[in-house]
């Protein structure tokens, strides 16, 4: 059964690199279902065989399990019931589906070892994306616009974070001089491509994860923490100052920050309305699923009856609304015990394992503790990081077992 195990597993291991590729991508969402419960379907068949099921154990994916389970007993309290339960087919069970799935399947280095290099080629395929739709069909910040992959600035600014901060990895497994150039201008005309799409909050993003890596070469490499900063930002300042000359929509972008700060460019609107809704159902939320936000019901008691016209725009927010403080406090445990945890492990262990695990942690920082609040993310992107942190730490308990 050990070798059948091991094939089913390459099969599985092919099906998550194929995931990864079209997560990131408008068309393919019956691939990716597909690939989601094919993968689990063969995980679970072969499920009773499999030794590092301890990870399971581990806080992180306890709390992971908890926010799962939460949103999905809250649902015979929603306001919509049947709509919350429904609802939970997106989302919550396929992330439910992936996290077990990546973290152990991933668990061996020389898999691990290659999502670098799937993540460096989808990061160029959704730059060139970008550029071809920027340079073809004249529109005013760089954003992928053809038919297989639209995004608007600030999801393209946050998909290439994630893939950026994986792919930098190929930094310490490629030593030959020419594939470390062919790495620098990657990441040179990516970072454009991030500056071409006037985010800022994608630039906050992204300077919070430079920061991480550069805080992770000084501890491991003993190179000096401020002139790698230094570096990246004279970099970026530098590219992004030629941006600002040359191109008129980046500079009002830049310009008008101060202005949109007082409002969060007018993402702050829904959070008043909001808040009213949350201190009559404060504990359990109003329901799952995002329409529930826009029902007249949560607001009857608001003191000027407004439905909000736009979404929350923040993840905690849409938590807090939808699940209450009972889904809300498992999920940012979740997140600040992965960011420990993975740190922790991190610097303690070498090679791939602790390359990925300082990935996961600079975009579980930088995409969702900071990014989170300007926008509403998806858990099914934040079940494949874990998956993969879970991962790496369990390459290093079963080395040792």
């Amino acid at each position: 059964m050990r070798n059948n195990l091991q094939r089913i597993d390459r099969i599985i291991e092919a099906g998550i690199y194929l995931y990864i590729l079209f997560m990131f991508l408008t068309k393919g969402e019956g691939i990716r279902n597909i690939l989601i419960f094919g993968n689990f379907a063969l995980w679970l068949f072969t499920l009773r065989y499999r030794d590092n099921l301890h990870l399971f154990r581990n806080p992180v994916s306890i709390f992971f399990w908890t926010y799962i389970g939460i949103t999905a007993l809250l649902v015979p309290l929603s306001i919509d019931p049947l709509y919350s339960f429904l609802e939970l087919r997106h989302e919550p069970l396929k992330s439910a589906l992936l996290f077990p799935v990546i973290a152990t399947v991933m668990a061996d280095e020389k898999r691990l070892k290659k999502i670098p290099y799937v993540c460096f080629f989808t990061a160029l395929l959704i730059v060139l994306n970008g550029y071809y739709s920027y340079i073809f069909y004249d529109i005013p910040v760089l954003k992928p616009h053809t038919p297989l992959m639209h995004a608007w600035h600030n999801k393209f600014a946050r998909y290439l974070n994630t893939l950026l901060a994986f792919s930098f990895i190929l930094y310490f497994l490629w030593h030959r001089l020419s594939l470390r150039l062919l790495l620098g201008i990657s990441f040179v005309i990516s970072i454009f491509a991030l500056l071409l799409s006037t985010s800022r909050e994608g630039y906050l993003a992204f300077f919070t994860i430079a920061c991480i890596w550069g805080l992770y070469i000084w501890k491991t490499r003993g190179h000096n923490f401020f002139k790698i900063i230094s570096i990246v930002t004279l970099l970026f300042l530098a590219i992004g100052i030629l941006s600002i000359i040359h191109f008129p929509h980046i500079r009002e972008r830049i310009f008008l920050t101060v202005k949109h700060m007082k409002t969060l460019n007018e993402r702050a609107e829904p959070w008043e309305p909001a808040f009213y809704a949350v201190l009559e159902r404060p504990v359990i939320g109003w329901g799952y699923g995002d329409d529930i936000f826009y029902k007249t019901e949560p607001y009857k008691h608001v003191p000027y009856l407004r439905v909000p016209e736009k979404g929350p725009h923040n993840t905690y927010v849409e938590i807090i609304f939808s699940q209450g403080i009972i889904g809300l406090i498992p999920y940012i445990l979740l997140l600040l015990f992965s960011t420990a945890t993975f740190s922790k492990s991190a610097f303690r262990l070498s090679g791939i394992r602790s390359y990925i695990l300082i990935a996961c942690v600079s975009i579980i920082i930088g995409n969702y503790i900071i990014n989170a609040i300007f926008t509403v993310l998806k858990l099914n992107y934040l079940a494949v990081v874990l998956g993969l942190g879970m991962a790496a730490m369990g390459s290093d308990e079963d080395s040792h077992s």
